[in-house]
């Protein structure tokens, strides 16, 4: 795979209707998994990556709702 960079954006409520979105920069998806384990148990997530595809520079959008993480044993 090539080199990938992208942002996750994560979305905490705050209550009564408030809501604070974080961005996290990750520049590979070792950073990308890191910034998720931290940001366990938010209310919304969304993944943006960029990289090369077939020769030109892509960029896809991931949408999430509330996400945990499962440890492999």
């Amino acid at each position: 795979m090539g080199q990938v960079e992208g942002t996750l954006f994560v979305a905490h409520a705050l209550g009564k209707g408030a809501v604070r979105e974080e961005q996290v920069r990750f520049a590979d998806l070792q950073g990308l998994l890191d910034a998720c384990v931290a940001h366990e148990g938010a209310a919304f997530v969304r993944v943006e990556v960029r990289g090369p595809s077939e020769g030109e520079r892509r960029r896809l959008v991931l949408d999430f709702g509330h996400f945990g993480r499962e440890d492999e044993e």
